[in-house]
């Protein structure tokens, strides 16, 4: 369950809860169609993943460095995500809780307990991350039921359409042209990034499904309470949507349902982190040391995190050139292993059509990426370094090394063997009995 929990604690940080409510501010009601095709996007590129990490299917002697370049762009965008969700959920306390304590000491205080967490008994760090994260997917999901309350007495849920549903798009949206849904697609498939993160810890893609289908399903719901009651235009324009839409329908409750999922959706995500880092160095370290390994990764980017906070990395916009540096690698090795899945299912002539939908919607999320970039420097560099990173952790990787053959060889029939003359057959010595032994003696005198 390590894998479901840890991927669905990265879809449910605050990032993720913004690009619902962005996206449906954006689309309207066409987004919730965004949303189911990314989650079948994600769910066919899991797939992908299992049959190409374990070998069942092969499309080149190099597939491992695919499996590099994402388990680099996982880490890198995951560190520099944490920054932006600190920065949220320390908005969050400040506006909500406490009005007293800055945004930047919650920020810190937060980012303490995350660590703290790590050096717990196994037991109980496991109990308080998948306490602390069911806490926020609850409270998300409550709240955007609650939105969905009948608006009349009568049958049906809800009883009547708002008319910002007619037309089906927003008007903003219709003069955006081609770069709306570009725009579109990206939100869409941002929702859902980290599926993939079971793959680490139990090396199977398939356990991102039910991650999948919970993420789909709170945020479906989600979009369609926000559209009853904000028009596309507010959602679009709000830094927050999500919690100005729990603000209106439900006031002061809403903000602090709301503001609970922020805070421990940052918590279980940030939490997400270190176990995953610390699952990757658990590897390389001495028998000894492991039992440390997940303490020492919370240590280690705990202070890379605190250093970028300190910094003010939270409010910069070299932060977001990092973001969509490593979202661009991210979403580019997503559709790196989609076309190899392709290759190999075109070499085992299986039936791979639908997956070409699955590679344009992640190379478009990738390509959305690159359009609004206020530091190309850093956004270069990053992209340098990660290619590095991923094809130096491609063939370094034990777990990605232990390939099978490209070519299948087939078995040979050892009752139809030949041999050609002069091979010399050996058959495994047979001890002499020991009465023969003395018949064969021959004695010269």
């Amino acid at each position: 369950m390590s894998g479901i929990f840890t991927s669905l604690a990265v879809m449910m940080s605050p990032r993720g809860l913004e690009a619902a409510g962005h996206g449906a501010g954006l689309g309207g009601a066409a987004f919730l169609g965004v949303l189911v095709l990314a989650a079948l996007s994600a769910i066919c590129t899991a797939r992908s993943m299992d049959k190409l990490s374990s070998g069942e299917l092969r499309a080149t002697p190099v597939d491992r460095v695919a499996f590099g370049f994402l388990d680099a762009a996982r880490f890198f965008t995951l560190t520099v995500l944490a920054v932006s969700w600190l920065g949220l959920a320390g908005y969050a306390v400040n506006e909500i809780f406490i009005t007293s304590f800055p945004n930047l000491g919650a920020s810190f205080t937060l980012l303490a307990f995350a660590v703290w967490s790590c050096f717990l008994s196994k037991k109980y760090a496991g109990d308080l991350f998948g306490g602390t994260l069911t806490v926020a997917f609850l409270s998300f999901v409550y709240v955007a039921v609650m939105v969905n309350q009948p608006v009349t007495g009568g049958l049906g849920y809800p009883t009547e359409l708002p008319g910002m549903f007619s037309p089906l798009l927003p008007a903003g949206f219709a003069a955006a042209g081609p770069m709306g849904w570009m725009q579109l697609v990206f939100l869409g498939v941002l929702a859902f990034v980290g599926f993939d993160l079971p793959l680490v810890f139990e090396n199977k893609g398939s356990r991102a499904v039910p991650a999948i289908l919970l993420t789909l399903a709170a945020f479906g719901l989600f979009v369609w309470a926000a559209l009853l009651i904000k028009t596309p235009e507010e959602l679009l324009n709000s830094t927050v949507p999500h919690l100005a839409v729990a603000s209106q329908i439900l006031e002061g409750k809403g903000r602090l349902l709301m503001g609970g999922t922020i805070v421990f959706a940052t918590f279980a995500g940030i939490c997400a982190l270190f176990r995953l880092f610390g699952h990757k160095v658990r590897g390389v370290l001495a028998e000894d040391y492991s039992n440390y390994a997940v303490g020492g990764a919370a240590v280690f980017l705990g202070a890379i995190i605190a250093i970028m906070l300190a910094k003010g990395w939270a409010g910069k916009d070299e932060l977001e050139s990092l973001i969509s540096a490593g979202l661009c690698f991210w979403f580019g090795s997503y559709a790196l292993i989609d076309l190899l899945g392709i290759i190999a299912m075109r070499r085992a002539k299986r039936f791979y059509l639908p997956r070409f939908l699955t590679l344009g919607l992640h190379v478009v999320a990738a390509a959305v990426c690159c359009l609004h970039i206020e530091f190309l420097n850093y956004f270069l560099y990053t992209i340098g370094c990660l290619a590095v990173a991923g094809i130096a952790l491609g063939f370094t990787m034990k777990e990605y090394c232990d390939y099978p053959p490209l070519e299948e060889v087939e078995p040979e029939d050892d009752s139809e063997a030949e041999f050609e003359e002069g091979d010399e057959v050996q058959s495994d010595p047979v001890e002499d009995d020991p009465e023969d032994g003395e018949l064969n003696i021959v004695s010269y005198k």
